[in-house]
């Protein structure tokens, strides 16, 4: 029986191979394990221009010096493989299929069906076309060796980024202008993600030819470049993003610590009254409770408070605040004060509300120490003026002896000096407060000053000792000497005040490096150790049960007066052993 070939001759039924072979419309060839080529239909010889039967494939074939990795890796291991090739020569692109022929030994063959690709494919695959798209794309793409890495084409905008021209850029390795995180510096181990994960993507940094980097985002992935196997990176530079991220972390770092440096319990909640932040001052006075209702921890109820100052920001998106009283756990009185203040998102919806809780006991404490000073300070003035008034009204109504009219005059002289040490002490504080200093400073002797004051105490009315505790030849301090008369008779006026009948009070003096400290010591009760450092603020008072009444500004303008010598004053006492006032002062050049 004989068939016909598409020329009109006819064929026996043993040569139909060989007429299939000759009717495909595309290229044949077949390769041996040994890469040499042994067979070549007629419409391959003519595309080619010669018979190459018996010559090296991929010499013949692709102008290369060494086997194709596609047929090593794939045909010749007995694994079919078909894809799309650009030729070297024409630049055209070709469907090829590389069938594994099983030969005798054991060996594996191959027959090569190639055709020209279709228009569409041409289209898009062509190298100029296909070059184009991706020069023109915003990312920097770069095509990649998989074995090795090496660069194998750059786009545009990865030439202008890097400040490279692509002749230089093409065969470099990634780590001569990239730094990559640690896991994927070897190219080996990104090859091993990519084959375990598809797609990677990661973040890195590119160096520009003068030494200036980058940030980008990198997405890597396997490629089929015709039948050549190539590794594609997408880096997309992120610059700016990791701009305004390092300003968010800056402004959030910017946040917490004034949060955390604030005295102030901070709370956040959402609007279904959760607690979703805490500041460390809160979380160290109730408790760490992310999650949690906040009515049920900080009021202990089970639905929201009914002055709530979060419900009302939620409700008409301004700020709101109330004083809240309670007491401690110890039963005193906690006086604390909640601002609450709506947060609001993209849109300017109230997402969230701050509430700041202020702890204003001791605010409340000085407040109300100020008003029983002024009260104070107001009987203080009003008892010596009283009796300058009374007795003077009394002279001058009532024939009086000689003898009773001095009397009357002395303790008209002494209220008058009481009354004018008050209000001394009030002026000289403001002048100080206001940054109005010291007069004329001076070298001032403290044994003479210290003698000076316990003459002027010692009288008859004194029911304490006064020693002092000086050597005549102490050296001076620099000082305004009515200013340091004034600080030490405020001292003595206290010791004498505090200190029990028949003890003894000290004045005296010793060397501390540069400077010399003055100090007063009495026998008195002692002042406990919570409020030492409170007793130095202005019209602040020890609470005492018998104690006698003062105004609070005794030492606050001693502290005044320390300080505008440049030195400091401080107290050591403690309850039943009596107190100690040390006024440090330079001494004189």
């Amino acid at each position: 029986m004989s068939h016909f070939t598409p020329d009109g001759t006819t064929v026996p039924e043993a040569g139909w191979p060989s007429a299939i072979v000759e009717a495909w419309d595309g290229l044949i060839y077949v390769g041996g394990p040994d890469y040499r080529i042994r067979f070549m239909n007629r419409r391959f010889i003519e595309t080619l221009g010669r018979d190459a039967t018996g010559e090296l494939c991929y010499r013949a074939l692709h102008g290369r010096d060494e086997p194709c990795p596609w047929c090593l890796a794939e045909v010749f291991a007995g694994k079919k493989s078909s894809g799309l090739f650009q030729h070297p020569v024409d630049g055209l692109w070709y469907h090829v299929t590389n069938v594994p022929l099983l030969l005798a030994d054991g060996s594996f063959a191959k027959i090569a069906f190639i055709r020209e690709a279709e228009e569409s494919e041409s289209q898009i695959k062509n190298l100029p076309v296909y070059r184009n798209i991706v020069d023109h794309l915003g990312d920097l793409i770069c095509f990649h060796d998989p074995d090795d890495g090496s660069l194998r084409y750059v786009n545009d905008l990865t030439c202008s980024s890097l400040d490279y021209t692509r002749e230089v850029l093409l065969g470099m390795h990634p780590a001569e202008f990239a730094d990559w995180p640690q896991p994927l510096r070897y190219w080996q181990k990104l090859m091993e993600r990519i084959d375990q994960q598809g797609t990677v993507v990661f973040e890195a940094r590119l160096r520009r030819r003068d030494g200036s980097t980058f940030d980008v985002e990198i997405k890597a992935n396997r490629l089929q470049a015709g039948l050549k196997p190539m590794v594609v990176t997408v880096a997309r530079d992120i610059s700016e993003r990791k701009r305004a991220e390092a300003r968010l972390i800056e402004e959030r770092n910017k946040v917490e610590a004034i949060m955390a440096a604030m005295g102030d319990g901070i709370t956040v909640i959402d609007r279904n009254y959760r607690i979703i932040y805490q500041n460390d001052i809160l979380i160290r006075r109730r408790g760490h409770h992310l999650g949690d209702f906040c009515y049920r921890i900080y009021a202990n109820r089970d639905q929201f408070c009914d002055e709530c100052q979060a419900r009302e920001s939620f409700t008409d998106g301004k700020v709101h605040c109330r004083p809240f009283d309670t007491t401690t756990p110890d039963g005193e009185p906690l006086y604390l004060e909640i601002t609450s203040c709506p947060l609001l998102d993209a849109s300017g919806e109230v997402m969230a509300c701050v509430e700041v809780v202020r702890d204003i006991t001791e605010r409340r404490r000085l407040e109300r120490s100020r008003e029983e000073a002024f009260s104070a300070v107001s009987h203080e003035m009003r008892t010596p003026l009283t009796a300058v008034i009374g007795f003077t009204q009394y002279l001058l109504e009532n024939p009086t002896p000689v003898e009773r009219q001095r009397e009357y005059l002395q303790l008209i002289e002494k209220e008058s000096e009481r009354l004018k040490r008050l209000i001394d002490n009030l002026l000289s504080l403001q002048r100080l407060r206001a940054g109005f200093g010291l007069n004329n400073p001076e070298p001032v002797l403290p044994y003479p000053l210290f003698l000076e004051l316990a003459e002027q105490y010692r009288t008859p009315l004194l029911k304490q000792q006064i020693d002092i505790d000086c050597s005549a030849d102490f050296p001076p301090v620099w000082a305004d000497s009515g200013k340091l008369r004034e600080a030490l008779s405020n001292l003595l006026d206290n010791a004498i005040k505090y200190s029990p009948e028949g003890g003894t009070i000290r004045l005296g003096a010793n060397l501390d490096g540069d400077a010399a400290n003055l100090w007063v010591k009495d026998q008195g009760r002692g002042i406990p150790e919570e409020e030492q450092k409170m007793i130095f603020k202005r019209f602040y008072r020890l609470e005492t049960r018998n104690g006698p009444p003062g105004t609070g500004l005794g030492l606050a303008l001693v502290k005044e007066i320390a300080q505008a010598h440049g030195g400091r004053v401080t107290v050591q006492s403690r309850p039943g052993e009596g107190t100690t006032f040390l006024l440090q002062l330079p001494l004189a050049p």
